[in-house]
């Protein structure tokens, strides 16, 4: 969400925000039922209606609407007199079955479930809305969709690369199996034997991250204060994802940061693959490369600086305004073939006014 409003921001249009989780909204219909047969909504869009949101927005009048994720698409709100952009976000189809993998029991099937729903959902979602993003690279490849990553705010190049309390760094929400999965293939590598020191931050750490933390030495801090802090901790951070799916903010945040990183393939999936990291496939190539570039000054921040200019090449808002105004306005032109009404000249002098 913060990539759009800071796209349309930098564009210089208006934005509002609409929520829809609210009790007076909960609430499944025959023709729900139906949809979801249709594979037309997914299970977590069927719990709640779509009626009050479309009267919102029909008094707001927008120009633009972007639904974020499957979760929030509705027939009703994305068949309005708008442009309407669908942000899959990620492959959540994906998401599901990495969970279905990790986890067991009912727990399990349901995400099988909801797994093999996105799938159908995600398939044939261009039919629905012609216009749909996502975020992560190779995501966008296989569903033939446009792609419109994550973004950051530019943040100043590091002027230097002192001595920081850890050698390394991992960050992210700790009650996220993939993170979880991460620390435990982090765990093989047996840092506390290789005399490495390691910090471990980040939101809502389960009994069992706590636990792995506790075990190999590393240190925990939870809810840590700002990504300016952790880059003050570490000269190197760490993403060895092995599930996942979508673009990584863990990377993109730590190039910003001008942090030298190693990473899991998986998780250079959503950048392009010319990404500055050390991808390693296994705990002993994970070691291996901590002590190499904790040692190795120079090697360390080539690949830092290489980092931090890649992300801001690649990454910021102000770089892909100029994709938005492409993207609204080939839409405008796909709705007015169709019939459908659109505000292209609103979006014509929208781009005039931004070039």
């Amino acid at each position: 969400m913060q990539t759009w409003l800071r796209l349309f921001r930098a564009a210089g249009v208006e934005v509002s925000e609409l929520g829809f989780l609210r009790a007076a909204n909960l609430g499944v219909t025959p023709k729900d039922v139906l949809r979801l047969k249709r594979h037309e909504v997914v299970p977590e869009a069927a719990i709640w209606r779509g009626g009050p949101i479309r009267k919102q927005l029909e008094k707001l009048a927008p120009d633009v609407v972007v639904i974020q994720t499957a979760r929030s698409f509705r027939p009703e709100i994305a068949a309005g007199p708008w442009l309407t952009i669908l942000d899959l976000v990620d492959r959540l189809s994906m998401s599901y079955a990495h969970r279905a993998s990790l986890s067991s029991g009912p727990k399990s099937a349901l995400h099988s479930v909801l797994s093999r729903t996105h799938r159908s959902f995600e398939a044939n979602a261009w039919r629905f809305v012609p216009n749909v993003v996502v975020a992560g690279r190779t995501d966008a490849e296989f569903l033939g969709v446009t792609w419109v990553p994550n973004l950051i705010e530019r943040s100043k190049r590091p002027q230097s690369m002192a001595t920081k309390p850890f050698d390394v760094l991992f960050f992210g929400t700790l009650n996220y199996l993939p993170n979880v999965e991460a620390l435990r293939f982090l765990a093989e590598a047996d840092t506390a034997a290789n005399g490495l020191s390691v910090l471990i931050a980040g939101h809502g750490p389960t009994d069992e991250v706590k636990a792995i933390c506790r075990n190999n030495g590393w240190v925990l801090v939870e809810d840590y204060p700002s990504n300016e802090w952790l880059a003050e901790q570490a000269n190197v951070a760490l993403a060895p994802l092995q599930s996942t799916s979508g673009i990584q903010n863990k990377v993109l945040e730590a190039g910003a940061m001008g942090l030298a990183q190693i990473v899991s393939p998986a998780a250079l999936a959503g950048v392009q693959g010319d990404f500055p990291a050390v991808v390693v496939e296994n705990p002993t190539q994970l070691v291996r490369e901590i002590k190499r570039l904790t040692t190795d000054d120079d090697a360390r921040r080539l690949l830092a600086d290489d980092a931090w200019a890649f992300t801001h090449a690649h990454f910021t808002t102000e770089g892909w305004v100029s994709t938005l105004w492409d993207l609204l306005t080939a839409s405008s032109d796909v709705m007015t073939e169709a019939g459908a009404p659109a505000n292209r000249s609103g979006i014509q002098e929208g781009r005039d006014r931004f070039r």
